[in-house]
C-alpha cells in the first residue's frame, strides 16, 4: 500500500514539473519546485495535493522578491558610487581652490617683492629673518621644556617605585638596631648621585637639541636654496631665448623675486658671513640687473647684444651654483650633525663654492661708470707719433726714477683692440716689482701693477689722492679730478675723470692704486681714458640744476649735485649726478638733463674690498 501510494506520489510531481517546465519556468523555478516536491514527498504528499496555479503563484512571488532585493542592492551600489564620484569631485575642486589661493598668494608675493624699494626689502628681510628666529627659538624652548618634564615624570615615578619596593622590604623584614639610619643614609646618598645625573643628562640634552635645531635650521635653508637656485637657473636658460615683452618681463619677475628669497636663505647659514660673500653679491646683483631689465622693458626698451651676454653670463655661473649645491647636500646626508657643523663641514665646502664656483660678479662697479664703454679708435692718441721699444724704456726711467730702480727691462710688444704697446719690467732696490705698458703711439702710461703686499698704515685717504694726482700730472694726465675714493685694507683706490666746463666726463677715466704702506702709486689704469678722451661740445641743460636740488631733497639729503657726461645706451648723456643718503643708505642717482627722466642708479655698498656701487 505505501508502494503504491510512493509511486503516485512520485508520478504525479513528475507530471508537475513537466508542466512547469513546458510553460516557460526559468531553471530557479525548477530547482524551486524540485525541492517542493521533495518536501512534499517527505511529508506524505500532503502539500502537493493543492491546486497547481497556487504552486506557481508562490513561485512567482519568490522570484519577484528575488528580483526587488537585488534591484535594492543596485541601487543601493549605484547610490554609493555616485556619492564616491561626488566626494572625488569635491576634493578635486577643494585641492584646485587652494592651489589657486596659494598661486594668488605667490603672485601677490612677487607683485610686492617685485615693486618694494631698496629700504623696503631690507626691512623686509629684516623682519622675516627675526620671525624665522623668534619661531626657532620658541620651538626649542618648547621642545626643552616637553623633554624635560617628561624626564621629570620619569624620575618621579622611578622615585615612586623605589619608595614602594623599600616599604615592602621594610614590612617583610624586621630591622636591626641602627640599620635604619644607615638604609637612611644610602637612600639619601642614592637620590643625590640620580639627581647629579639627571642635571648632567639635562645639560647633555639641552646641547644635543641645540645643535640638532641649528642643522635643522641650516638643512632647511640650503634645501630651500637650492630649489630658488634650481627655479633661477631654468629662468635664466628660458631668458636666454625669449622673445617678446610681455614674456621677458615674466621671466625677469620671476628671476628677482626667486633672487631675493635665496638672498634670505643665505642670512640663515652656520657659517661666517665671508665664506658667502661672493655668492650673496652675486645673487644681489642677478636681482638687481633683473630689475634694471624690467624697468628698461617696462619703459619700451629692448634687450640689447651687451645685456644678453650678461644673462648668459649669470646663466652659466647660476647653472654651476645649482650642482654644487646639490653635491653639498648629497654630502651633508652621509655625515653627522658635528661633522656638519664644525670646520671642515659645510664651511669648507662654501669656501670651494665661493672660491671655485662663483666668478667676479659682473657690472659690479668700484665707482660710477668705472667700466664705461669704449670708442672705436684711440682718440687720445691720434696726433701723438710712434714710439721705439728704446724710446719707452728711456721713458720709464724718468718715470720710476723716485722708486730706487735696479734694473728696468723690456716684456714684449703686443696689441688689444687695435692699441699697440710695450711691456716692461721694473725691479727696485727693496726688491719690488712692477709691470708697466706704455702706449707705442704716443708712450703714455697704459697700465701699472705691483707685486709686493702692503702690510702698514702710513697715509691716509686725503694723502693718497695728493699722491695720485702728483703722479698723473709727472705722466702728463691733465684736467682730471678724484671722483671715487675707496680704501680696502691699506690700498686705497681713486678714480680720476676729466672734467671739462664743471661737467664730469666719466668715459675719461683713470684708474689709480696707492699702497697707504709706502705712500706710492702701484696700480693704474688708463685705457679707458685714452680711448675715450676729447673735447666735446656740451650742450646746456633744459632743467636748471636748483629744481633737481629741490626734487632729490625731498627725498633724501643731499651730499652734492653737479653735471655729469654719462654713457646711456653707447651715446653720452648730459645729467644731473646727485649724491645723497637715505635711511643709512647712500646712493648716486642720474637724471638726464633735457627730460628729468633717471637713466641711472647706484647705491653704496661695503665689503671687504673697499666700497662699490650697484
Amino acid at each position: 500500500m505505501d508502494k503504491n501510494r510512493e509511486q503516485e506520489e512520485l508520478s504525479s510531481g513528475a507530471e508537475k514539473v513537466e508542466k512547469i517546465s513546458r510553460k516557460g519556468s526559468d531553471v530557479f523555478e525548477d530547482a524551486a519546485a524540485g525541492s517542493e516536491l521533495q518536501g512534499g514527498a517527505a511529508n506524505g504528499g500532503a502539500r502537493h495535493r493543492g491546486d497547481p496555479s497556487t504552486e506557481r503563484e508562490r513561485l512567482q512571488k519568490i522570484k519577484v522578491e528575488r528580483e526587488n532585493m537585488r534591484a535594492e542592492k543596485r541601487l543601493e551600489a549605484a547610490k554609493l558610487k555616485a556619492e564616491k564620484k561626488e566626494n572625488r569631485e569635491q576634493a578635486k575642486l577643494h585641492a584646485q581652490e587652494e592651489r589657486r589661493i596659494r598661486a594668488e598668494e605667490r603672485r601677490a608675493r612677487r607683485e610686492q617683492i617685485a615693486n618694494e624699494t631698496k629700504e623696503q626689502r631690507e626691512k623686509r628681510i629684516a623682519r622675516e629673518k627675526a620671525a624665522k628666529e623668534r619661531a626657532l627659538l620658541e620651538e626649542r624652548e618648547s621642545e626643552r621644556l616637553a623633554a624635560l618634564e617628561k624626564r621629570r615624570q620619569k624620575e618621579a615615578e622611578r622615585q615612586a617605585r623605589h619608595d614602594r619596593r623599600e616599604e615592602k622590604k621594610q614590612n617583610r623584614h624586621k630591622r636591626a638596631p641602627g640599620f635604619g639610619g644607615w638604609l637612611a643614609a644610602v637612600i639619601s646618598l642614592g637620590v643625590a648621585v640620580l639627581a647629579l645625573g639627571a642635571i648632567v643628562t639635562v645639560g647633555y640634552f639641552d646641547l644635543t637639541e641645540a645643535k640638532a635645531g641649528l642643522y635643522n635650521g641650516y638643512q632647511s635653508s640650503l634645501y630651500e636654496l637650492s630649489e630658488l637656485v634650481e627655479n633661477m637657473d631654468t629662468n635664466l636658460s628660458k631668458a636666454r631665448v625669449a622673445t617678446g615683452n610681455y614674456e621677458m618681463q615674466k621671466i625677469l619677475t620671476d628671476v628677482l623675486v626667486e633672487s631675493e628669497l635665496a638672498e634670505s636663505c643665505l642670512e640663515s647659514f652656520p657659517v661666517e658671513a665671508h665664506r658667502t660673500e661672493n655668492l650673496t653679491a652675486f645673487i644681489n646683483r642677478v636681482g638687481d640687473y633683473s630689475r634694471k631689465l624690467l624697468n628698461q622693458l617696462a619703459m619700451g626698451g629692448e634687450i640689447t647684444a651687451e645685456e644678453e651676454a650678461v644673462i648668459q653670463y649669470m646663466y652659466e655661473t647660476t647653472d654651476k651654483i645649482k650642482y654644487e649645491l646639490a653635491e653639498i647636500i648629497a654630502g651633508g646626508k652621509e655625515r653627522s650633525i658635528d661633522d656638519v657643523l664644525k670646520e671642515g663641514g659645510i664651511a669648507d665646502r662654501m669656501d670651494n663654492l665661493e672660491n671655485n664656483i662663483i666668478e667676479t660678479p659682473k657690472m659690479i662697479y668700484d665707482g660710477p661708470f668705472a667700466d664705461s664703454g669704449e670708442s672705436a679708435e684711440c682718440k687720445a692718441l691720434k696726433d701723438f707719433p710712434e714710439m721705439s721699444e728704446q724710446e719707452i724704456l728711456e721713458k720709464a726711467k724718468e718715470i720710476f726714477a723716485d722708486y730706487g730702480v735696479k734694473e728696468i727691462r723690456a716684456a714684449g710688444k703686443s696689441e688689444r683692440k687695435g692699441l699697440v704697446s710695450y711691456g716692461v719690467e721694473v725691479h727696485t732696490e727693496t726688491g719690488e716689482r712692477y709691470f708697466a705698458q706704455f702706449t707705442a703711439q704716443g708712450g703714455k702710461l697704459l697700465l701699472l701693477d705691483s707685486y709686493k703686499e702692503c702690510k702698514d698704515r702710513n697715509f691716509n685717504a686725503d694723502a693718497c689722492i695728493g699722491i695720485a694726482e702728483k703722479f698723473l700730472t709727472g705722466l702728463g694726465y691733465e684736467g682730471l679730478a678724484p671722483v671715487w675714493v675707496s680704501e680696502a685694507g691699506v690700498q686705497c683706490d681713486i678714480n680720476f675723470a676729466y672734467m671739462q666746463n664743471g661737467v664730469v666726463c666719466y668715459n675719461d677715466l683713470v684708474k689709480v692704486k696707492v699702497c697707504e704702506e709706502r705712500g706710492a702709486v702701484t696700480g693704474l689704469e688708463a685705457r679707458s681714458y685714452l680711448m675715450n678722451h676729447t673735447e666735446r661740445e656740451l650742450p646746456a641743460p633744459a632743467i636748471a640744476q636748483s629744481k633737481i636740488e629741490r626734487a632729490a631733497a625731498s627725498r633724501m639729503e643731499l651730499v652734492g649735485v653737479r653735471l655729469a657726461l654719462i654713457p646711456v645706451e653707447g651715446q653720452e648723456t648730459l645729467a644731473y649726478e646727485i649724491n645723497g643718503t637715505h635711511a643709512g643708505s647712500e646712493y648716486y642717482a642720474y637724471l638726464d638733463a633735457k627730460t628729468g627722466r633717471m637713466v641711472e642708479l647706484f647705491t653704496v655698498v661695503d665689503s671687504s674690498a673697499g666700497r662699490a656701487l650697484m
